[in-house]
């Protein structure tokens, strides 16, 4: 294995929480050290396409971290670095993988041998400062147990940006997923997390110890009375600024309610004055929690929320799990194992072509597939997906093309029949709110169902690309 800003980040990726993806936890990572860093300029075309195969490309270990970024690091304040991860990125972390955080990091750095490739020796020597807050080398690393959360990220982090090149972890790159990090499970009894206190206390102790003039137990006194004076100290007033962050996200900027547009903040810097959280309670005895909590405009809809009628409300909170959903699919597709997917469902449905036969695409048979509940933003979703993927799946299936002789024409007959179902009954079926939705569901389940019920968001991703592809929805909608 290899140490690398790519391993570190696939460490994080695999235990990002919920609703946060692969470009925001990248860039707030590298904001750390460059505030002003970004992947893109200004008039950039498709900026989030860009920034998403930009974090991409680092993810999968195919290109270094820019000199903008590494060259800051090497001048960057340690402590100054984390003070900023634990504001900044522990949000965007489960915290209950804390500890098979530390354990993935610690198994990769024990692994990361000196090797010489050519003229350069790659790998980390026992003696190398691994962890550039404290200092900590990789021989004293293999044997500690108490960590600092966030000030241990810092500073590996700070070791990564600084000491390694990125490309050369790629060998070793698609070992390192949820899998690999959730197998230290069993060993998380080994790691005990210190809490700022803690911290505070031991760095007083060790200080106050250099010094030949004061025993241990006069260390240990001084500590514990400054430590509590710091704890008395009221902390200045934040407001949830990661909800907001989150919320603003998973609604594409926009005002939940009336859609003004209020922007998704960058490198921390929220909006002021212009959105608030509000929080959507169904009944008295609900506290507040992301579940219902939404960002409007403060000078339009936040106020009319007092006034809003119970169906309103629950409206509301059926668009912001349906954005919530959206950006969870997103964030699912963003993987770099995903694209593996998407050719394996391909290669399956060519076998069953050769082998066994498509199964006929029947309309009567399509109507009797359970109907899923109808989701009003399929436009969004599939010109969002397909901004990061179409590309991807072309280029998949020129490749099977190739090998294999596959050929995309087989889904003709499918794309037809969900054309005539869409123009012969479907329209009149009082039931189905959103008839394109219903459909491009049908095409999924189909799809899903004949390749053995694998890998759904694959099968969602091709069938997004064949109706962009056949512009099915668009002649109908030019009909209606």
């Amino acid at each position: 294995m290899r140490l690398c800003f790519g391993s570190y980040l696939a460490v994080l990726v695999s235990c990002k929480a919920v609703n946060v993806d692969n470009k925001q936890l990248c860039e707030t990572l590298l904001h750390s050290v460059a505030p002003n860093f970004e992947f893109t300029f200004a008039g950039q075309e498709n900026p989030d396409r860009v920034r998403e195969d930009a974090s991409s490309k680092l993810l999968r270990c195919e290109q270094n971290l820019p000199k903008d970024v590494t060259g800051p690091a090497r001048k960057a304040n340690p402590q100054e670095v984390v003070v900023y991860f634990r504001d900044n990125v522990l949000s965007l972390l489960d915290r209950n993988l804390s500890k098979q955080i530390i354990l993935s990091l610690k198994d990769i750095i024990a692994n990361d041998h000196p090797v010489k490739v050519g003229k350069k020796m790659l790998g980390i020597d026992d003696d190398t400062k691994v962890e550039l807050v404290s200092g900590t080398s990789k021989k004293e690393l293999a044997s500690q147990t108490e960590f600092c959360f966030h000030s241990f990220l810092a500073g590996v982090f700070l070791y990564t940006a600084t000491n390694t090149t990125n490309r050369s972890g790629k060998a070793t790159i698609k070992s390192i997923n949820r899998e690999y990090v959730l197998s230290f499970t069993p060993r998380i009894g080994e790691i005990k997390l210190l809490e700022d206190a803690e911290v505070k206390r031991v760095a007083l102790v060790s200080a106050v110890k250099e010094s030949t003039k004061y025993g241990e137990e006069f260390a240990e006194n001084v500590a514990e009375f400054v430590v509590d004076r710091i704890n008395q100290l009221t902390p200045p007033s934040k407001q949830n600024d990661s909800l907001l962050v989150t919320l603003l996200s998973e609604a594409n900027g926009n005002c939940l309610e009336c859609g003004k547009k209020l922007g998704i903040p960058k490198r921390g810097k929220v909006p002021i004055g212009n959105c608030e959280i509000v929080y959507l309670k169904q009944s008295p005895n609900e506290s507040e929690s992301y579940e219902n909590a939404v960002v409007l405009c403060t000078d339009g809809c936040a106020q009319l929320v007092p006034v809003m009628s119970e169906t309103e409300i629950e409206e509301l909170l059926e668009n912001k799990r349906r954005c919530a959903d959206m950006q969870a699919f997103l964030d699912r597709i963003s993987g770099i194992r995903f694209q593996d997917e998407i050719e394996a469902v391909l290669r399956e449905v060519h076998k069953i072509k050769n082998v066994q036969g498509l199964e006929p695409t029947d309309i009567k048979d399509l109507v009797e597939i359970e109907r899923k509940i109808q989701e009003p933003f399929l436009k969004d979703k599939i010109n969002a997906s397909m901004a990061r993927l179409y590309k991807t799946v072309k280029s998949i299936c020129a490749h099977l093309e190739q090998e294999i002789g596959f050929d995309t024409n087989m889904f003709g007959e499918l794309m037809k029949s969900a054309s005539m179902l869409l123009e012969n009954g479907v329209r009149q079926k009082t039931d189905i709110t959103d008839p394109q939705e219903y459909i491009s569901n049908l095409l999924v389940e189909n799809l899903y169902s004949q390749v053995g019920q694998r890998h759904k968001d694959a099968c969602e991703i091709i069938v997004g690309y064949l109706v962009k592809r056949c512009d099915l929805f668009n002649e109908n909608a030019k009909q209606s």
